[in-house]
């Protein structure tokens, strides 16, 4: 008997002069082109419960891939990474990063693979390169790109590293081709900068030990070139110690060679800034926009600052406002143009919140030298030898030029005498000093004449008939402003993608590391750039990748075992409304109806 053809059936009975409903279990046919019915078995007078499971049970007979489980049949054991890690694989599709990745028909799938696992990892869960493959096959990866898990093993990437390094230059033109095709404006200023990494280990050529950001350390350099919108397009790795103003000659003739620059404004930091370099710039008709060094405000623009001297922090918002030839660019900054000199356009700003912030800082600088010397002196009060002059006051000093407080304060030492006890229970006098804070508040305040001020440089300098610049002064300021995205960009990569510490030691696998490190950037500054273009209702303060990251990776797939009837399958966490409006903000809806799940069951059967 097939149970899966038969139905319940009921029918009216009469007891007693009670009437009540009496089942059994039928199995419909035709005969004779008529419709008939066959009693298999008799089940009598049923509950309304009774009844009910009747029906769920033949329902449930009736439909493939069904089987009768208690709850406690039902156990979840794996759990696979899913949204988060395709939300990610889906932008490096939208930027068809395969393309620039392509070499023979071999080497271009392993090539591709290896650098997108990497990427997308370094994006979600950044791994050494030993523990990738673990954490690929705790996503479900394998079946997003159908791909064998055992194709990914450590051996293939470190050869792969190679490879990637190889397709690096192909990666920055295909980037650069892209970014045109998508926003050509946001190509008119891109910003170039440096930054140090630290390196762990000893047997790497491009390592140098030296003074980094993070201090002193083996490190190396990251040289970065982003758009308007902080999306890079290339990237170099650089000897540690290189210095930033000895990398313009190096970068200007990579963009001469690999990129059309007409009409491109290379925007890069003080640091860079050398009459050698904004020459080569000039001679090659690049423009630029960058800033002056503090030390060179008053020789450039050829202003007497010391009248600044005595701007207050309490109302130097309404002092800014009376600035003689200044003109308001925003509600904080006030600038004037400064005579130019050959080819070169000078524009002297003023922010007062920089201004409260640099004369804070000062302020700030003063106490913590007069904690330091609190603490000095209760050293020297428990001296036990004598001390002398010369090396207590260089320690002293030292810490004043290390805080840069050297142009107005200073340290006053005095003679103290202290009576400490000797072997034999006798006292005998020991020399130290005591030192006393010295402010001169009047160079102080002098020392403080720049605080506020800045200085741009631009060779945008073509005027309109010979008297208006092509280019307002606005739009000199403007994009200078905008260097935060690299700086951000910097941020990302050192933090969230944690490019240190670095796992691989040759010159080739290094740089592949960092390719690797900007491509997951790439990812990165995509997603944040969609969540601020579309702003949600339910998620809109989720604006960060990291956030995004964060809400979707919960949602995973599940491997359920079934343990009465010794089999398991695979579902997809139900998203809830937040999670469908994220992926709708950054066009990714088509992920919820992916046939991942699928392909996942059918590796389990």
């Amino acid at each position: 008997m097939d149970l899966a053809e038969l139905h319940l059936h009921w029918g009216t009975r009469n007891y007693k002069e009670n009437t009540y409903r009496s089942y059994s279990l039928a199995r419909a046919y035709r005969k004779d082109g008529k419709n008939c019915k066959e009693i298999v078995l008799k089940l009598g007078k049923l509950t309304d419960e009774q009844a009910t499971r009747w029906r769920d049970v033949l329902k449930v007979i009736k439909k493939q891939n069904t089987f009768l489980a208690t709850l406690d049949d039902l156990v979840v054991t794996m759990r696979f990474a899913y949204l988060d890690v395709a939300v990610a694989n889906h932008v490096w599709n939208d930027w068809d990063l395969d393309a620039a990745l392509a070499r023979d028909d071999e080497k271009k799938s392993s090539c591709a693979i290896i650098a997108r696992i990497l990427t997308l990892n370094r994006c979600i869960d950044p791994a050494t390169k030993s523990q990738t493959p673990k954490w690929f096959r705790r996503t479900a990866l394998p079946w997003i790109l159908d791909i064998d898990p055992e194709f990914i093993n450590v051996s293939r990437i470190f050869r792969e590293l190679d490879v990637i390094e190889e397709c690096k230059e192909s990666l920055c033109k295909h980037l650069y081709e892209r970014l045109r095709e998508q926003d050509l404006n946001g190509m008119k200023s891109v910003f170039y900068d440096l930054s140090s990494t630290k390196f762990y280990g000893s047997r790497c050529a491009l390592m140098k030990w030296g003074h980094c950001k993070e201090g002193y350390y083996n490190h190396v350099v990251l040289a970065l070139v982003v758009n308007r919108d902080g999306v890079p397009f290339y990237w170099e790795v650089l000897q540690g110690g290189t210095a930033d103003a000895k990398t313009i000659a190096w970068l200007l003739k990579r963009l001469k060679s690999r990129f059309n620059v007409t009409g491109t404004t290379l925007i890069f930091d003080r640091g860079m800034v050398s009459n050698d370099n904004l020459a080569s710039l000039e001679n090659e008709r690049i423009k630029y926009i960058s800033a002056m060094d503090r030390n060179q405000l008053e020789t450039i623009t050829g202003i007497d600052f010391t009248a600044f001297s005595d701007i207050g922090t309490e109302h130097v918002e309404f002092q800014a406002d009376k600035l003689p030839e200044f003109a308001e660019f925003d509600k904080n900054t006030y600038y004037r143009e400064v005579n130019a000199k050959g080819d070169r356009r000078y524009i002297l700003c003023f922010n007062y919140k920089l201004f409260k912030d640099q004369r804070k800082a000062r302020l700030q600088a003063v106490e913590d030298f007069r904690s330091f010397t609190e603490e000095v002196n209760q050293e020297l009060s428990k001296a036990e030898k004598a001390r002398q002059e010369k090396p207590t006051y260089d320690k002293f000093k030292q810490k004043i030029i290390k805080l840069k407080l050297a142009d107005f304060v200073d340290i006053d030492l005095q003679v103290k005498c202290i009576k400490r006890k000797t072997a034999d229970d006798t006292e005998r006098d020991v020399r130290t000093y005591t030192g006393t804070v010295v402010v001169d508040d009047t160079k102080m305040l002098y020392d403080g004449r720049l605080d506020g001020f800045w200085l741009l440089v631009t060779n945008h300098n073509d005027k309109e008939g010979g008297i208006y610049y092509d280019m307002p002064v606005q739009d000199v300021i403007a994009p200078y402003r905008d260097k935060a995205v690299i700086e951000s960009s910097f941020r990302d990569i050192k933090s969230f993608i944690e490019v240190a510490p670095v796992h691989v030691w040759t010159k080739d696998h290094v740089k592949a590391h960092y390719t690797v490190c900007v491509l997951s950037h790439v990812i990165n500054r995509t997603l944040a750039l969609r969540l601020h273009k579309n702003p949600g209702t339910l998620t809109k303060d989720i604006v960060s990748h990291e956030r995004l990251y964060s809400e979707l990776s919960d949602c995973m797939i599940d491997c359920i075992n079934v343990e009465n009837v010794n089999m398991s399958t695979y579902n997809m966490t139900r998203p809830t409304n937040d999670k469908k409006e994220l992926l709708a903000r950054v066009g990714s809806e088509n992920l919820l109806s992916s046939n991942v799940v699928k392909k996942a069951r059918e590796h389990s059967l």
